[in-house]
């Protein structure tokens, strides 16, 4: 199971995620970002130190948030992903196309 925590911080959306980003919760997440861009938010920065696993799934709907996002002239970033996320941007070409940062704060304080 996946669970979302937002946060809002001016223009800038923050979706702290846990649990497993696979097919079954893939679509929840694509939602939660297109939900995030008709705010207005500007930023949306997915916060996934929590996240134990990624699969195919998951990062073909990185892909489509990205896509989503630049679209709606907004920004995606990833701040604290966990082992396993990054052990799986590694292995595609998703985590050079990702702003990839090591903590929420330095996400956060980012222009």
């Amino acid at each position: 199971m996946l669970t979302f925590e937002l946060s809002q911080y001016g223009a800038v959306r923050l979706v702290e995620i846990a649990g497993r980003l696979d097919e079954s919760e893939s679509a929840r997440l694509l939602a939660i970002v297109g939900e995030a861009i008709a705010a207005g938010a500007r930023r949306i920065i997915l916060e996934m130190s929590a996240v134990e696993h990624i699969g195919e799934a998951g990062l073909f709907t990185l892909m489509q948030a990205l896509k989503l996002a630049r679209r709606n002239s907004a920004a995606l970033s990833l701040a604290q992903p966990s082992d396993a996320v990054r052990e799986a941007l590694a292995a595609s070409a998703l985590g050079q196309l990702l702003r990839i940062y090591d903590s929420r704060a330095e996400a956060l304080e980012s222009p």
